[in-house]
């Protein structure tokens, strides 16, 4: 297992850039985990992964909040409906990973919390599905670093 370096020597790699290398967009994993302090004090693989669902869910939180705000504004039908498939969707994600993966994942059932993150890059591609022109940079990172997580889940799996 990953085990994070005491110090920033050239030849250590931290366990966040050493986690990160493995997954398929490691530039979003690093930025997201390194922007977090909390990410910063894991000390190997399983404390990583689980602040990271943490991440997802406060970012999922995040999406519904400004979806909610932006529909309040939105006045022609079709792109109310869209907003309102975002906000179900990022809705649907922050309560499967609160409920579901994490209680999965602290039981050490790491390939049912695998599925139960899936969740989030499904409710991500939905709402980008929609063709919906908000808040494109906030989906795609929630997409990737959700794929990110799906990587580091496996990585303790197997």
């Amino acid at each position: 297992m990953m085990k994070c370096t005491a110090t920033s020597n050239n030849d250590e790699v931290s366990l966040i850039r050493q986690a990160c290398k493995a997954t398929s967009v490691p530039d979003t994993c690093i930025s997201v985990l390194e922007a977090d302090s909390r990410s910063r004090s894991a000390t190997d693989l399983k404390s990583l992964t689980r602040i990271s669902m943490d991440i997802i869910y406060e970012e999922a939180i995040g999406l519904t909040s400004l979806f909610i705000k932006a529909e309040e504004n939105v006045t022609d039908p079709i792109l109310k409906r869209n907003v309102k498939q975002c906000i179900d969707s990022f809705d649907d994600c922050s309560y499967h990973i609160k409920n579901v993966a994490i209680p999965d994942f602290e039981k050490g059932n790491y390939r049912d919390a695998n599925i139960d993150v899936d969740f989030c890059v499904v409710s991500a591609d939905d709402c980008k599905d929609t063709g919906i022109k908000l808040f494109n940079r906030e989906i795609a990172t929630l997409f990737d670093f959700s794929g990110d997580v799906l990587a580091f889940l496996n990585m303790l799996h197997s």
